[in-house]
């Protein structure tokens, strides 16, 4: 994927997280959501790279951005949050529940880990190069069933990527007070091989992501990769960010990743992009308020 493809991709995840944050303000979406807003190198670094037709991803409970990298498409998406028979899942899963081809999430804080190990048993025994992608944030390393599938991804060396994004807070609980003891200490205990970086640089995460990624296919093992990287959304729709430290979120405003790659570009395929990226966003959200409810045994939605 090449420098304008992925400012693309990162930019149409900050701007129709900020377009689901405006339709929650004005009471036209129902539920609650969670963003991830400036974490989106991870998304499309990572991402940039797998086949939804081969390989199987799992996400978490802060997954548009995971969507919108596999399929850059925000129609479905808002139609699935607005309840509309045309979104991901026909309107019944809205923002915490996703399917996409082989791309699944579901609400539960590492919920999906353990069923990622399985995906992961699954393709190697169906598969010669078929990985699982398994996605989920730093309050999940405190979950019993995630130390489980670690534990049997590396007795059984499953082809999967462990994928944490330690955005240092637990819904609004930092990392530092829930969890003693570093995270590497923990997956080398399991004899997995742990890598880490700084998600600040889209390049930078999509070259190191490539070569991690062609050595779980080649090589059918598990490997752990730590994303350190930053929310710039509160845990959900309600959440005004008090307890986040402003030093820190200094520091990644300064290193903003979908800023930092911007710069790079020329002016002129800046301001194509955000046009682009305007219109889809705006004809998709038109589309989808005049799409139909969901039908469930002859009823409409209202009477449920």
């Amino acid at each position: 994927m090449n420098r304008q493809e992925m400012y693309f991709r990162m930019l149409l995840i900050r701007k129709t997280e900020e377009k689901i944050e405006e339709l929650f303000s004005k009471g036209l979406l129902r539920g609650t959501t969670h963003g991830a807003k400036g974490q989106e190198a991870v998304a499309v670094g990572l991402l940039s790279h797998i086949d939804c037709n081969l390989d199987y991803i799992t996400g978490s409970h802060r997954s548009h951005g995971h969507y919108l990298a596999l399929n850059p498409d925000p129609y479905p998406l808002l139609a699935e949050l607005m309840g509309k028979e045309t979104g991901l899942i026909k309107g019944r899963g809205g923002s915490q529940h996703i399917i996409y081809k082989n791309f699944i999430t579901n609400g539960i804080t590492g919920g999906m880990v353990p069923i990622a190990t399985g995906l992961a048993f699954s393709q190697k025994v169906k598969t010669e190069d078929g990985i699982c992608v398994s996605l989920f944030g730093d309050g999940a390393m405190n979950e019993g069933y995630v130390m489980e599938a670690l534990n049997l991804a590396a007795v059984l060396e499953l082809p999967i990527i462990f994928a944490l994004e330690n955005n240092n807070y637990a819904m609004s609980t930092p990392f530092s007070y829930s969890c003693r003891g570093k995270i590497e200490d923990r997956i080398h205990g399991f004899g997995l091989d742990y890598y880490q970086t700084e998600a600040k640089d889209v390049e930078i995460v999509s070259d190191q992501c490539k070569d991690l990624i062609s050595f779980v296919r080649t090589k059918r093992k598990p490997i752990f990769i730590e994303f350190k990287t930053h929310r710039f959304s509160g845990h959900s729709k309600s959440d005004k960010r008090e307890y986040v430290d402003p030093h820190l979120d200094e520091y990644w405003h300064k290193n903003d990743p979908l800023l930092r790659l911007e710069n790079r570009l020329e002016e002129k395929m800046v301001k194509e992009i955000k046009q682009k990226v305007e219109n889809m966003i705006e004809e998709s959200l038109a589309r989808a308020m005049q799409d139909a409810d969901p039908v469930i045994e002859g009823r409409k939605n209202e009477n449920l």
